[in-house]
């Protein structure tokens, strides 16, 4: 009893293992990851070009340049600032007020910093997604500090031939990413052509027979050395035949040129 009871709890345990590595997208760089041998996410061409993709809400702006890592420049983008942020992945500004000491003038200044890197890119599975959703993010991990939660993006396939960013949280750098290009796609197999079918099946069916015949003559029949060789006078006359079929095409199909044995014996 206690045995079996040992290899259901091994047999459970090796299930939930399973089940919970089932989903997993395995980074193969920041740009992709595979979820198995036929499915994987790339999303090299979400922001291929020099412009960073943005979004606002309330006072503060975030800019994704994808999985890459560029030049991040705000006089791009209407901020009031002058900042510069080479090899950067994700910014975020904060717009706020400043006054005056006589508080009578005040103007508006934005405060960008670098929240993520492309060499900090994982894909995970969101939290609330199931196995018929299979809805993935991309965290930017050891980005902030271990008191801060890291940045997340949501990857959202999306029907329609544009890519928008939104910020859903920005106490914890929440953002989701609407594309067709961040769709989990299925690797292309090529198919055997018609050609490569026939060959399989030949070599095959002539493996067998070759084989298949050479045991049985061998030790139903006892046969030895080239006798093993299945219809071995066949074969064997296959180059004279292929000779007199030769001498026989050149000749004008003239059958009376054909030189052999037979003929001999015939005349």
């Amino acid at each position: 009893m206690a045995s079996i009871s040992y290899c259901l709890l091994i047999s459970l345990t090796l299930l939930v293992v399973s089940s919970s590595g089932a989903n997993k997208c395995l980074k193969a760089d920041p740009c992709l990851c595979s979820l198995d041998d036929y499915f994987f996410i790339d999303i090299s061409q979400v922001s291929s070009g020099p412009v960073f993709l943005e979004d606002r809400l309330g006072n503060f702006s975030y800019f994704f340049a994808g999985c890459q890592d560029r030049e991040f420049k705000s006089t791009d983008y209407q901020l009031f600032t002058n900042t510069t942020l080479k090899g950067v992945s994700l910014v975020k500004c904060e717009r706020h007020i400043e006054t005056q000491v006589n508080a009578t003038t005040f103007f508006v200044k934005d405060t960008c910093t670098s929240i993520g890197d492309a060499k900090d890119i994982v894909f995970d599975l969101l939290p609330n997604a199931n196995s018929h959703t299979n809805e993935y993010q991309v965290v930017f991990k050891g980005s902030q500090p271990p008191t801060k939660s890291s940045p997340t993006i949501q990857l959202a396939c999306s029907s329609y031939n544009r890519t928008d960013l939104k910020v859903l949280n920005t106490v914890s750098d929440v953002l989701i990413l609407y594309s067709p290009l961040v769709c989990i796609q299925q690797i292309a197999h090529h198919e055997l052509s018609t050609g490569s079918i026939f060959c399989v099946i030949f070599f095959v069916a002539a493996l067998t027979y070759f084989v298949g015949g050479g045991l049985i003559m061998y030790f139903a029949r006892g046969a030895r050395g080239v006798e093993v060789i299945p219809n071995f006078d066949f074969w064997a006359s296959i180059p004279g035949l292929v000779k007199d079929g030769l001498v026989y095409v050149l000749s004008g199909c003239r059958p009376f040129t054909v030189a052999t044995a037979e003929s001999y014996d015939r005349i």
